[in-house]
């Protein structure tokens, strides 16, 4: 059994390594429009200090370390979708997978859902993944998870380095406090620093790269700084070794 444990430790944190060297922060996204489209809507969602213009440049305010991300200490983030442009939004999907492993993925957004759904996220002290307080199934290694795109022909990963086209599909920029903005299913309120605007492109190569065929905003979660991982990863380990005694038990 302590054999069995030592392997499971020493591979999951090579992964852990391997994640930290490969999850760097990636250049700012070149928009293939100048950044016209995304910048209107962020522009077309604020009412305050002055209607329709955010204070926020969608092309020098971008949030470099965009790869991973972790829920707050409140436990929960609230999600919801500013619009959809793309012409996969019938086929789109978007949601989390677990940053030490990638192919355990929870979607949040289905292509039949448009501006203004909403989604709670969370996880349960043993990992379990719960979307609107219902349990998915699936656990996650700890509070350390990306976000994804799914066209229904290729998937697009916040961590570039997993891009099969190695293109950044995501951009993501920070609520500075400053601006109201009214979002398609609630009333206006101030875009808090907490609070994460998140943009995609959707077509494989980088299509027109005007990242507005997806846009959301969520809550209550930040982005991870690189020496944070391999902590992050080593209480995932400890919950992980912890639910095996259990089992084994």
């Amino acid at each position: 059994m302590k054999k069995q444990y030592g392997t499971a430790f020493k591979t999951t944190m090579a992964a852990a390594i391997s994640l930290v060297a490969a999850g760097s922060a990636h250049a700012t996204v070149t928009f293939g429009d100048g950044g016209a489209s995304l910048q209107g809507i962020l522009n077309d969602i604020t009412v305050a200090p002055i209607n329709n213009v955010s204070s926020t440049n969608v092309n020098t305010d971008q949030i470099l370390l965009d790869e991973y991300w972790q829920i707050s200490g409140s436990g929960g983030s609230f999600a919801q979708i500013i619009i959809e442009l793309a012409g996969n939004a019938n086929t789109n999907t978007v949601g989390i997978y677990d940053a030490s492993d990638p192919s355990k993925q929870v979607t949040l957004f289905s292509g039949i859902e448009g501006a203004g759904a909403q989604k709670l996220l969370s996880f349960a002290n043993d990992g379990s993944v719960i979307i609107n307080f219902a349990d998915t199934g699936i656990d996650f290694s700890g509070n350390a998870f990306g976000y994804f795109l799914n066209t229904g022909g290729n998937i697009f990963y916040s961590d570039t380095d997993l891009n099969n086209d190695g293109i950044d599909h995501m951009v993501a920029f920070q609520g500075q406090g400053t601006d109201t903005i009214d979002l398609p299913a609630t009333l206006p309120g101030i875009w808090s620093t907490n609070e994460y605007i998140m943009a995609w492109e959707d077509i494989y190569g980088g299509g027109d790269t005007d990242y507005n065929d997806f846009v959301l905003i969520t809550e209550s979660v930040n982005p991870i700084p690189e020496p944070s991982m391999l902590a992050l990863f080593g209480i995932g380990l400890i919950g992980f070794i912890r639910r095996r005694n259990e089992q084994a038990g």
